[in-house]
């Protein structure tokens, strides 16, 4: 076995080691399964928010969309993804927080009612199976290379490595693991990003690029590509706001102000490392390398010295380990919260949650790795993620928050809208115009449920109210919190 296997397997024991240890924390109590006790400090939620920018879909799809179409077209994936934190930090994070929600789902239930609350949960199952998909796609085919043992069994392999954990210790699994890996990630990217630059100059590897790839034509002209990388922003700027591991991490904070500045951390090292990414994968042009999913990775083992490269690889894998831990575990807790509790006649305590949660959790981890196997396509799989709830789930959370008048009526309006129009416009937009399908979804959401609440604050009034109420933790398990 080389030396980057070894490595490789030491680290994936050495999360496991810490993801499973974290068990002892949980001590029987759904609330720090879910949200980790709600008391993870400022830079614990900055360095755990920056997990998707830097795992497979996003670090690996970033350098070969960079390589292939231009800068910008790798690119908007941090920027898009710094937009959302800095956003999220600056409207969303402090009246989230203060709901004392345990999965994002909540939100709509309370605010507006459990029909509008299952809906927007099944956009949410739909979009993060796909984003929990890809990285373990990403994952599947980087063991895959480094051990040379069959797609599958490395997808199994490690899809079941990471479900150990996961259950284990909930969120605080994921969180203790999260921290540990994502600075690998930091630490081998600046440290590539050093050696490129004094044994070649940035100045050099970047002329190799072909004429017009750090051009801003690829924002400003249609012909190159510029519908299609605004809509690749606007779906992870906003997009990811319904994202619920991001929300999930985010709400665990221990306060609304360390969950506001830990968007802030994340959105600066998200945008200063994942540009790091794009510039790295633009200078693959000095090197020779041929386009394709896993340029980054072959970067890393053929260009960079073994131990500099092999560190790039880890961090690739540990990023990528983070993002799926975290999204299949609040995908088996938005199933068991916000489908299956919510239309439970009887009363639920904290054991039977804890037991429906694991349980589910198999289940939901086999969907995602069939997914995997049979599309394993990183880079496009998380643009597509956030591009479903988008066009669905965000007008009703931003009007739940900041409109009054936002009703019941007026959400589900929303949802249905949002999502219809989306599924339309995929077939109705030809290629010269992709892009305006993301783009205009959510303005179909946005008039349907402005015009739709305005005609029915009669028969159903809205429930603002609900924003300032919060539950305790015996409501909150009960399934008694609105």
């Amino acid at each position: 076995m080389s030396a980057i296997g070894i490595a490789v397997l030491l680290f994936v024991a050495l999360t496991l080691y810490v993801g499973v240890r974290t068990y002892a924390k949980i001590r029987g109590r759904a609330t720090n399964y879910y949200v980790a006790g709600n008391a993870m400090p400022v830079g614990v939620v900055g360095i755990t928010l920056c997990a998707q920018a830097f795992d497979a879909n996003g670090s690996v799809g970033n350098a070969s969309l960079v390589h292939s179409g231009g800068f910008w077209a790798g690119a908007v994936i941090p920027v898009g993804l710094a937009l959302c934190l800095f956003i999220a930090g600056t409207w969303f994070a402090e009246p989230l927080h203060r709901m004392r929600l345990m999965t994002l789902a909540d939100f709509y239930r309370r605010r507006y009612s459990v029909p509008t609350e299952t809906l927007a949960a099944c956009l949410m199952l739909l979009s993060n199976v796909v984003l929990v998909a890809g990285n373990l796609a990403g994952l599947g085919l980087l063991f895959e290379l480094v051990f040379g043992a069959p797609y599958l069994a490395m997808l199994v392999a490690v899809a079941l490595c990471i479900l150990a954990y996961a259950v284990s210790g909930g969120l605080y699994a994921t969180i203790a693991t999260s921290v540990l890996q994502v600075s690998i990630f930091i630490v081998s990217i600046v440290v590539a990003f050093v050696w490129l630059g004094g044994s070649h100059g940035w100045g050099t590897l970047l002329s190799a690029a072909p004429e017009g790839a750090m051009s801003f034509a690829g924002l400003f002209s249609r012909e190159s590509g510029a519908l299609v990388n605004w809509a690749a922003l606007g779906s992870l700027a906003l997009g990811d706001i319904v994202a619920i591991d991001f929300i999930q991490r985010m709400i665990s904070a221990d306060s609304g102000r360390s969950a506001k500045r830990g968007c802030y951390v994340a959105g600066g090292l998200t945008l200063v490392v994942g540009l790091t990414v794009s510039l790295i994968g633009l200078s693959a042009h000095y090197f020779g390398r041929d386009a394709g999913s896993s340029l980054l990775v072959d970067l890393a083992l053929t260009d960079l010295p073994l131990l500099i490269g092999g560190a790039v690889l880890l961090g690739i894998i540990a990023a990528s380990m983070s993002t799926a831990s975290g999204v299949v575990l609040d995908l088996a807790n938005v199933i068991t919260r916000n489908l299956v509790q919510r239309h439970s006649r009887s009363t639920w305590d904290d054991g039977r949650m804890l037991r429906f949660s694991r349980w589910i959790a198999l289940p939901t981890m086999a969907g995602a790795v069939v997914f995997a196997y049979v599309r394993p396509e990183p880079g496009v799989l998380l643009i597509l993620a956030f591009d479903i709830v988008l066009a669905g789930c965000f007008v009703p959370l931003l009007l739940g928050l900041f409109w009054r008048k936002a009703n019941t009526t007026g959400a589900l309006a929303g949802v249905l809208a949002g999502s219809a129009a989306r599924l339309v416009l995929h077939f109705a937009v030809t290629d010269a115009w992709r892009g305006l399908d993301t783009l205009l979804a959510p303005l179909f959401s946005l008039v349907a449920m402005v015009v739709v609440s305005l005609m029915t604050q009669e028969t159903h009034r809205p429930r603002h109210e609900e924003l300032r109420r919060v539950p305790s933790e015996r409501e909150l398990v009960a399934g008694l919190d609105g």
